[in-house]
């Protein structure tokens, strides 16, 4: 065999070689070693999983709200705050510099600060009336209580014309205003003569007031409570007995109330058929939730709703900024549940006043953490949130059909089944 032969023959065999070793990589695979025996699915159904709901009120009663709430608005609600100074001590030092004291004879005259935490500013004519109400107001003092006690007027203040006022000042009556441009707080700081504060020594100078609002139209506002830090505040200019000589004026420094809250006219009850979340005093919903097996260990949920018909429209006064809490409970103990608070475990949605239509709120992670901890309470709650006050600073009221209704309330879940791959 000559060299160029051998060299042919070499070439062929290097040739027939690669040729061996290639595959077509654009060929169809072989099933099932090569593919899954399935495909996805996404399943779309609503669940009527709700049952064993109920409502519970008095989370936050008025006198523990964020707020002292004002309002007349005929047929929604009337809300009027009241509130109890200190009394004043019998005897005080007649100088700052000595520890010389005199007993109090009398006083000139009082200043009341009102810190005002949310107003309509498409209201008219905003008016804030003072009351003189009984000592006797407490935590248990109710709107029926004082149905007869709102004729002893004491003070009428105009919003509207004081904020008109130069330097928002009244050179006649003593009052002005105060506007936090930043937190849009509004300060009201009201004088008192002696005739409006009198000093009673039975009482040790004790006085209780209330507030009434009225405008144009939407009279609605929320004065800041002592829950807060911005309860009413008060600073006496009182007369101390000098030595049995003569008297002299003297500064009380400013103390807050003794006790504030605030009355309504009650809404109807809520019958068993609706669940209730807001008002005063604040009420929240449980809902226990029923998940099928198959969906809770068998399938991956994409997306969870639950879904709420409303009985009426949403409740409350127009300037109500209402904000709805759904949270997945730590323990189920009804109404005393501990709630969790974790992003995983709540959501939020917010809803305008007067909504009538189906209430939805999404609920996907907290029935993901239910997949994930089978030991878990599938139990929901349903809470009122304000926007400045917190829970049960608002009028608002969202009521709902519960579980004992056609119009129950239900989760509208989208999932994925498993996946069933082929050989490997």
């Amino acid at each position: 065999m000559t060299r160029r032969a051998g060299l042919r023959l070499a070439g062929l065999g290097l040739v027939a070689g690669l040729a061996a070793c290639t595959q077509d990589v654009t060929a169809p695979g072989r099933c099932p070693q090569f593919c899954p025996s399935g495909s996805i699915t996404l399943v779309d159904t609503v669940l009527g999983a709700v049952g064993k709901d109920s409502s519970f009120r008095g989370f936050v009663r008025p006198h523990e709200a964020g707020a002292l709430l004002a309002a007349d608005l005929p047929g929604i609600v009337d809300g009027r705050p009241i509130f109890r100074t200190f009394g004043i001590p019998a005897r005080l030092a007649v100088s700052t510099t000595d520890t010389i004291t005199g007993r109090v004879v009398g006083v000139d005259s009082l200043k009341l600060f009102l810190y005002m935490t949310r107003r309509d500013t498409a209201t008219h004519n905003l008016r804030l009336t003072l009351y003189r109400l009984p000592l006797s107001i407490d935590s248990t003092t109710t709107f029926a209580d004082l149905a007869g006690a709102w004729t002893d007027t004491v003070r009428s203040l105009n919003v509207d014309t004081l904020l008109a006022q130069k330097a928002h000042r009244d050179t006649v009556t003593g009052d002005s205003v105060v506007v936090d441009t930043t937190s849009h707080l509004v300060t009201l700081i009201l004088k008192l003569d002696s005739a409006k504060a009198p000093y009673v020594p039975a009482d040790s100078g004790k006085l209780a007031l209330g507030v009434r609002v009225s405008a144009d139209s939407l009279a609605s506002v929320a004065l800041g409570s002592a829950e807060v830090g911005f309860g009413p505040v008060m600073e006496w200019f009182v007369q101390l007995d000098s030595l049995g000589k003569d008297t002299v004026p003297r500064i009380i420094p400013s103390i807050r109330s003794a006790f504030d809250g605030f009355v309504l006219d009650p809404p109807p009850a809520t019958p068993d058929s609706v669940l209730a979340v807001g008002g005063a005093p604040s009420a929240r919903s449980l809902l226990r939730v029923t998940l099928p097996r198959a969906i809770r260990d068998s399938v991956q949920i994409v997306r969870a709703t639950l879904q709420l018909v409303a009985v009426a429209p949403l409740r409350g006064v127009p300037a109500d900024s209402f904000e709805m809490e759904a949270h997945a409970v730590l323990v189920d103990f009804g109404a005393k549940s501990p709630l969790a608070v974790d992003a995983a475990r709540s959501s939020r949605r917010n809803i305008p006043i007067g909504t009538r239509d189906t209430v939805r709120i999404e609920v996907t992670t907290i029935l993901q953490t239910w997949q994930a901890d089978t030991l878990a309470p599938t139990t929901l709650v349903l809470q009122p949130r304000a926007a400045i006050g917190g829970e049960g600073a608002s009028f608002a009221e969202l009521r709902v059909y519960s579980s004992r209704t056609a119009y129950r309330p239900t989760l509208h879940l989208t999932y994925v089944k498993r996946f069933p791959f082929g050989e490997p």
